[in-house]
């Protein structure tokens, strides 16, 4: 069990690895695409200074020719043909028959890449290969070989079957000429074993030109391209996406505008559904393809454009549906959202509806406690003087009932008979109990006088004597003192109902206050 995990962490450790080196090796085209035009002008500042030396006296114009071709060969195609008939034009003037030999291979080069393959090989069956060497009759049967592979790309069955088979006759004839551990021979018998599933072979066989050769050379992205065919045959698409990567970033670099890797980049990032990247890189593919003017490339690049450009429509398409429906999801739940925030706005509310009827049931609570308190003040300060008085009142009736015994005793009926009669006594204890009531009252509100005069206009307000209550003042007191009965009061005050409703009558419109509420604020006052 333990190996297995082992085994599985391995593996998704690698696959990570993989994808992190493709991330930055296309990172890296990306940015080196983006300086194609700084390469360009390299390009071209060596071709100026070639074309220069074709002005000068005493130059070996053959040579000159010649690398003008190579210059051209791979970056624009009419160039590169122009300076290859010319190269082949100068030889024959000079009857070089081995430089003819090496002029026609090239020019026929161009034909095949042109797409002229009959022409191409008219020419090249036209040298006669006996007195050429093995390294130039090898070169020879490399370039028929090329030739027929070309071929057996623009062709499609049986016909593609039988130019592949030809070219594969003349590439073992060019294989059996070329030096063993050469790039030539190694290159083209790695690829052999790659096309005969000999991956092994071949990758032992080419494996060593990955560190020797310079990764800016023509020969390097060659070296790579063939690496990305044989981790094709094994399935490795990372791999394969790797040194295809590599290939394309060479080919930038060096300013071949024949470049077929990256249009195999494309193709292979089309499948991996980076529709985006390979549509950009098959569209520069088709740029060089145009700047190069070469028939062969722009049919390659032709038939893989339409399905790119079709991917990459279906993609927009799928994106759009994708968006649409996000704007339908957001839309629901922007429509959810609105519903939730009118409930929670609505339950907030009622909370605070609830909140606000609790403040003021609290209110109401604390002002009845208050009131309540009051009361209950009141009650206990009236009582005590309604006990206290009781008691004087007892002691009082206790020393009257002696003194009418004693002058009873005493014959005094007459003086008995004369206190009977006198008022004088009911007056007196009147008054006390007046006094009384008004020092209790004024103990229990202090401001009273002083509120309930604020509630009338100035020249009708009562200055009373001090610590004692006037008559409309006692009124109002037994009204504050929640006695609101007229009938009561004028018991309590020995006058006549009439006379209460009077008073109260008046002090209600005279009050600054709406009539109605007069008596109201009398309750409030305290």
């Amino acid at each position: 069990m333990k190996t297995k995990l082992l085994l599985l962490l391995i593996i998704f450790s690698q696959s990570i690895f993989g994808k992190n080196v493709i991330d930055s090796l296309l990172n890296e085209l990306d940015k080196t695409i983006g300086q194609m035009e700084n390469f360009d002008c390299q390009k071209e500042l060596r071709i100026a200074v070639l074309k220069e030396k074709l002005n000068q006296k005493n130059v070996n114009f053959g040579k000159v020719y010649f690398e003008l071709y190579k210059e051209y060969e791979t970056y624009v195609f009419d160039s590169a043909f122009y300076y290859a008939k010319i190269h082949l034009q100068f030889c024959e003037k000079e009857n070089d028959f081995a430089e003819i030999a090496e002029c026609k291979m090239q020019l026929a080069r161009m034909y095949a890449v042109f797409a002229q393959f009959s022409q191409a090989i008219t020419l090249l069956q036209s040298i006669d290969t006996k007195d050429l060497t093995d390294f130039r009759k090898a070169d020879y049967y490399n370039r028929l070989a090329e030739t027929y592979y070309y071929w057996s790309e623009y062709s499609i069955g049986e016909e593609a079957q039988k130019y592949l088979s030809i070219r594969n006759s003349y590439l073992d004839a060019a294989l059996s000429l070329l030096q063993k551990n050469s790039y030539l021979y190694d290159s083209n018998f790695g690829k052999k074993c790659i096309e005969q599933g000999n991956l092994p072979l071949a990758e032992k066989t080419l494996e060593p030109y990955l560190t020797s050769l310079s990764p800016d050379s023509r020969e390097y992205s060659i070296i790579c391209s063939l690496f990305a065919e044989l981790y094709a045959s094994r399935n490795d698409i990372e791999k394969q996406m790797e040194f295809l990567t590599k290939s394309a970033i060479t080919d930038v670099k060096s300013s071949i505008k024949e470049n077929i890797s990256l249009r195999q980049l494309a193709e292979l990032l089309l499948t991996q559904n980076e529709i985006k990247r390979s549509n950009r890189y098959i569209k520069k593919s088709l740029e060089d393809a145009n700047f190069y003017n070469a028939r062969l490339r722009n049919v390659q690049i032709s038939k893989i454009l339409p399905v790119i450009d079709k991917a990459y429509q279906l993609e927009r398409e799928n994106h759009q549906k994708n968006l649409q429906t996000a704007i339908w999801f957001i839309a629901i739940l922007t429509l959810g959202l609105i519903c939730i925030a009118a409930w929670l706005v609505n339950r907030t509310r009622k909370l605070a509806q609830v909140r606000k009827n609790l403040l003021a049931a609290n209110e109401n609570l604390k002002n009845f406690n208050l009131q309540l308190a009051e009361s209950n003040h009141i009650k206990e300060e009236y009582i005590g003087r309604f006990l206290n008085q009781c008691s004087v009142y007892i002691d009082k009736l206790e020393s009257y009932r002696k003194m009418i015994n004693k002058k009873f005793a005493n014959g005094k009926t007459d003086e008995i008979i004369q206190l009977l009669k006198s008022q004088t006594l009911i007056e007196v204890e009147l008054k006390e109990f007046y006094q009384d009531f008004d020092s209790a009252f004024l103990y229990l509100f202090p401001s009273f006088v002083e509120k309930f005069n604020s509630l009338l206009p100035e020249e009708n307000r009562i200055v009373p004597k001090e610590h004692t209550l006037s008559v409309e003042l006692r009124i109002f007191a037994l009204i504050r003192l929640g006695i609101n009965d007229s009938s009561k009061i004028a018991n309590f005050l020995r006058y006549s109902i009439t006379t209460i409703y009077n008073y109260r009558s008046k002090y209600r419109i005279l009050a600054l206050v709406p009539n109605e509420d007069f008596e109201e604020y009398i309750l409030k006052i305290g």
